[in-house]
Formats: structure tokens, sequence, C-alpha cells
């Protein structure tokens, strides 16, 4: 068994926090000593549904992998979309999954979550998961 792996299953989860409507925030980085294990690792989020009241008709919450040679994930080099819930039909938007394999292009990697204006889900709380894909 990889010595990574119930690592990777049981603690390898990094929250970040939807910020106010017309904000964006960054969670905390994940350093790419996981890189052995490329392509095995999947980097994953499950946000919850959102009201109408958190997302109405049009808004958008965003939830992407960024990768950065910086901890502070500022200056990304490479930014994946894994997901974006969009307000509809006056309902919010249903929960929703998104995935993606970083490209260990950097050391660092994390999630980014952006509200458009209209979007009022300040609190709720989304983790960057791991999922092992394959044996390593």
């Amino acid at each position: 068994m990889h010595p990574l792996r119930s690592r990777l299953r049981d603690n390898c989860q990094f929250p970040c926090t939807v910020p106010a409507g017309g904000a964006s925030a960054v969670g905390p980085s994940a350093d790419s000593a996981l890189s052995d294990l490329v392509p095995e690792v999947l980097m994953y989020v499950e946000p919850p549904a959102m009201s109408a009241a958190a997302l109405p008709n049009g808004e958008t919450i965003t939830y992407a992998l960024v990768e950065s040679s910086s901890p502070a994930l500022n200056s990304p080099s490479n930014t994946i979309t894994l997901c974006v819930q969009t307000g509809a039909g006056g309902a919010g938007a249903p929960a929703a999954c998104g995935a993606a394999r970083p490209t260990y292009g950097n050391k660092y990697f994390g999630l980014k979550i952006t509200c458009s204006a209209g979007a009022n889900a300040p609190g709720v709380v989304v983790p960057l998961r791991t999922a092992l894909t394959q044996t390593p």
C-alpha cells in the first residue's frame, strides 16, 4: 500500500469558505508532495444546494482548482474550473460536484471560490478533497 493512501483518504481536505457576493476566497494550499501519485489523484468539490436567497436567478458561484508557485496561491499559473452553480427558476441551485487532476506544474494547489455580485451564501464551507482513482 502506498504510504500516503490513508493520509489522502482521511486527512486531505482543504476547506474554503464561500465569500460575500462579488468577492473571491482562496482556501489553504496543499503542497505537491502528493505529486508522486500522478495520475492517481483527483481533486474534487461537492458544494451543497443553495437556496434562492443565497443564489438568486442568474447569480453564480464558481469553484476552481488553482496552482501556484506560492503557498498563498497568489498569481496562479493554472486555473481549472471544477463546477459552477447558477441560480435559476427562483429555486436557487442544486448540489453540484466537480473534479479535475492537478497538473503539478507548480508546487502548490488549492480551491478558489468566486461569487457574482448578487450571490449571498457567505459562511458556507466547501472543502477541496482528494480521491485516489487507481491503486498506486
